[in-house]
């Protein structure tokens, strides 16, 4: 095959691969890749390479590849998400095309070399890992991994060292990348052994602090060798292998049934790379079979070779639908997801452009697959700060939060984000709704969560008000449901007002209702609320004890 036909087909492929991927371009940005461009881009070129040269393991997850390319990106891109995926796209045809150059090295023929690369191109497990610049960690580590093994197939020793060390400075995961090595002379080198001498002295230096001095316990990031973590990830990365359940358990049959020094090179590769996530049950996820999956398409090439031609048309029919079924089903969540998170680090961002200086933020809700370093992230990207405090609505601390003299509340209702400032010398509101806008720093104690348009409170719950001037009623509206009528047959409301406590309200019927009491004139300013209610109401389905359901309050001209 000539050089031109042979470039002319990979454009095809990677014609087909762009535009079956269209869709990652109307994504965004998610927690991780928003929190790294938050720091990242602000790193020194020095820091960097300190982090690049350095020996030692880095406790803080710091990649120096991976987030220098966001450190780069994000000068140059900015929020422009479609310029990233672009990038991790075109990195990832080129990990195709790396490929194509092994295994033909390793002797497959032309159709057994391409029959792999479509294989890894196209694989639907991988589809976080060319639709997420997050995953670029993974897609750089893979690329300098095959640079290495052919570098070292080509004898060009340092190089090969040089790319291996920047491999593991992507991703933890080229420790291996040693064994690798080993396994390929052991199948197509001549065994010589001394070049290797540097490889392993640095993998077990990496590999004794990861194990010895890894920072992280008790958490997702934790080593645990037992049978069960071992049993929880290998089901979970044999059902990648083929997208279905289990089926991945056969592949090792290949090297017995293969008997190609090229399927047991490739098998080899992917279980040495698959190893080390083998015992991260916290950390399963599909997009870390990317750099396994390079020795798989190797194996699947040397398979490929030993098929007819009908044989690999009937596995890619068999194949392609499930591969197919997969794109569209995880195409469908992740857009749904960047939508939510889109609107969220819009309104961050529009908020943040005029917003007073503020640098205590309390979130109430997230949205689906966002974490608090997305939050963390997003502040510090709009207002360059590194001193902010952030504290989820649950958290104790969001309490004592709340109520300083300048905080912000982020409220997510499930589609959109509603923040609101409390700076010194901002009045206090004199009626308060119970939405996305609510000044939470004035509920005291006895309030729960946000649920759509009212808060539960306990039986005994305090908030601080401003009486206005003129102000003449005091006004209360409650959602009452049905089951807490079944439970207590009603419930009574006592209002007090500073040392004036308001006629008793007793509600027996169902539904949204509004009560409103006279109060006699009195001087404006700040008044203490006190709601009681009687008898307390225990829902059938959890253990809260709870008053009743409050959508609103506060005084009313009339």
């Amino acid at each position: 095959m000539s050089k031109r036909f042979g470039l002319a087909l990979f454009l095809l492929l990677a014609a087909l691969f762009l535009i079956a991927n269209r869709g990652a371009y109307h994504g965004y940005f998610q927690d991780d890749e928003i929190d790294n461009l938050s720091w990242a881009p602000n790193l020194t070129v020095g820091e960097y390479l300190a982090g690049l040269v350095t020996p030692c393991l880095e406790p803080n997850n710091f990649r120096p590849v991976g987030h220098a390319y966001f450190g780069a990106a994000g000068h140059v891109f900015g929020l422009d998400f479609s310029k990233y995926v672009l990038v991790v796209q075109l990195l990832h045809l080129f990990n195709v095309w790396l490929i194509w150059v092994l295994a033909r090295k390793l002797g497959a023929s032309v159709v057994a070399a391409a029959t792999g690369c479509v294989f890894f191109a196209f694989h639907m497990a991988l589809f976080d890992a060319f639709w997420k610049p997050m995953y670029v960690f993974d897609v750089l580590c893979a690329t300098f991994s095959l640079l290495s093994l052919l570098c070292y197939a080509a004898r060009r020793w340092i190089l090969s060292f040089l790319c291996f060390w920047m491999a593991y400075k992507a991703k933890e995961l080229a420790v291996m990348l040693p064994l690798v090595l080993v396994c390929y002379e052991m199948w197509f080198g001549a065994r010589r052994w001394k070049p290797l001498i540097p490889f392993f002295l640095v993998s077990i230096s990496f590999g004794i602090q990861g194990v010895v001095f890894n920072p992280n316990h008790d958490n997702d990031y934790t080593f645990y060798f037992t049978p069960a973590a071992l049993y929880q990830t290998s089901v979970y990365y044999a059902g990648r292998i083929f997208l279905v359940p289990y089926l991945g358990f056969v592949v090792p049959l290949a090297a017995y049934f293969a008997r190609k020094r090229r399927v047991w090179f490739g098998l080899a590769m992917m279980g040495l790379f698959f190893f080390p996530l083998l015992f991260l049950p916290g950390r399963m996820f599909s997009a870390y079979c990317y750099v396994p999956f390079a020795g798989l398409a190797i194996a699947f090439s040397g398979v490929a070779e030993m098929e007819r031609y009908a044989a690999l048309a009937m596995f890619f029919l068999l194949w392609a639908p499930l591969d197919y079924r997969t794109l569209r089903a995880n195409r469908r969540l992740t857009l749904a997801r960047d939508d939510q998170a889109r609107e969220y680090i819009s309104s961050v961002g529009r908020f943040t452009a005029s917003a007073p200086p503020i640098k205590k933020f309390v979130y109430d809700g997230l949205p689906d697959g966002f974490h608090s370093w997305g939050v963390s992230g997003a502040l510090r990207y709009f207002l360059q700060r590194d001193d902010l405090e952030v504290f989820e609505m649950h958290d104790p601390a969001a309490t004592d939060a709340l109520h300083q003299d300048a905080v912000a509340l982020m409220t997510w209702d499930g589609s959109k984000l509603d923040l609101v400032a409390h700076t010194p010398g901002r009045p206090e509101a004199s009626y308060i709704e119970m939405n996305g806008s609510t000044p939470v720093w004035q509920l005291s104690d006895g309030w729960f969560g946000l649920e759509g348009t009212f808060r539960w409170t306990e039986p005994l719950a305090k908030a601080r008000i401003r009486r206005p001037s003129g102000a003449r009623v005091f006004e209360l509206r409650v959602n009452v449901g049905p089951d807490l009528l079944k439970k207590n047959g009603q419930a009574t409301v006592t209002i007090r007002l500073d040392n004036q406590e308001l006629p008793p309200h007793r509600f027996a019927k169902a539904g949204w209702q509004t009560v409103r009491w006279d109060v006699p004139p009195a001087p404006p300013g700040i008044v203490q609320m006190t709601l009681r209610v009687d008898p307390p109401y225990r829902p059938s389905s959890e253990s809260r004890l709870l008053g009743i359901a409050v959508g609103g309050f506060g005084f009313r001209d009339q």
